[in-house]
């Protein structure tokens, strides 16, 4: 089946995983660079941590098809994370479902800044969305523990 044939209409939006997606999205996780190396009890630990969690389903297999999530603080500052489509959906449109039911989401839409963090080749993809380039002087810094 070609990724344009597949039908994102038939999707179901869950906002919360069960075991068998949890696996799916540790799964899901190990082919982007950003995600390789996340294991379970890490995975289940941010599910529940989170902020909204927004999950594509394919009703007809129970697969997770497409997963985001954020942070929030409800007003001032929300930040998106793991923004991914599986690669057999690539291509459909899926990506721009994802991101208008997160942008629109209840928990997200009034928020005056939503932020996110991509690779270069990814911010044209944003852009669409009112995404831009940090200003002059900001600058994106990581501690990282371990």
């Amino acid at each position: 089946m070609s990724n344009l044939s597949r039908d994102t209409n038939k999707l179901e939006l869950h906002r919360s995983l069960t075991p068998s997606h949890i696996d799916q999205l540790v799964a899901l996780f190990q082919t982007e660079w950003w995600t390789k190396g996340r294991i379970k009890a890490d995975v289940e630990k941010l599910v529940q941590s989170s902020g909204p969690l927004f999950a594509f389903i394919d009703p007809h297999n129970d697969e997770l098809v497409a997963f985001a999530r954020a942070m929030t603080d409800g007003v001032y500052k929300a930040m998106i994370f793991d923004i991914i489509v599986k690669e057999t959906w690539r291509g459909t449109g899926l990506g721009g479902v994802l991101m208008n039911t997160v942008l629109n989401d209840p928990a997200l839409v009034d928020i005056k800044h939503r932020e996110l963090y991509c690779l270069d080749d990814m911010v044209p993809f944003y852009e669409k969305w009112g995404f831009a380039t940090a200003a002059a002087g900001l600058n994106f810094m990581r501690k990282s523990e371990g």
